[in-house]
């Protein structure tokens, strides 16, 4: 299988997992390991946007050691300049804007998702995941069905 059939693969993965509407990228400070970034990561979206369905990768700094992040999210209504400065006090940089189209999550995938030693996670809203469940289950209605392995669990 080649380099653009992975990433092909992978982007209908992660647009299976939700109507992603927000691109973010942040950073740290300090030289994030990839444990330290996950973690500070998670916590930030428990504490600061709780209800807001995420997909996240964690990419190693080009110019000096450490890790920084590059997101999905799932909520139109996330208040991203609140969001900036919460995490531009505590962390460092980033950039939130708008994911316009499926091809954005194609590009996210090919350019942070299925790189060599890269780390990723996702937190679905209860409602997504229960929507997922039903399309798994042939009851979800005519939007596909989400063949994948890592989505059936």
């Amino acid at each position: 299988m080649g380099n653009s059939q992975i990433v092909l693969e992978m982007a209908e993965f992660v647009d299976s997992l939700g109507n992603w509407s927000v691109i973010a990228h942040h950073t740290f400070e300090w030289e994030s390991s990839v444990d330290s970034a996950r973690r500070n990561y998670e916590r930030f979206m428990k504490k600061n946007l709780p209800n807001v369905g995420y997909f996240f990768a964690i990419e190693q700094n080009p110019g000096r050691d450490g890790h920084h992040i590059h997101a999905l999210w799932q909520d139109d209504n996330a208040p991203r300049k609140a969001t900036w400065k919460a995490w531009k006090a505590k962390y460092g940089r980033n950039r939130i804007e708008p994911c316009r189209s499926k091809a954005d999550v194609v590009h996210y995938c090919s350019k942070y998702v299925t790189k060599g030693n890269s780390w990723w996670n996702f937190k679905l809203t209860a409602a997504r995941f229960q929507r997922l469940k039903l399309e798994a289950s042939g009851l979800g209605g005519s939007k596909g069905e989400c063949n994948s392995p890592l989505a059936r669990g």
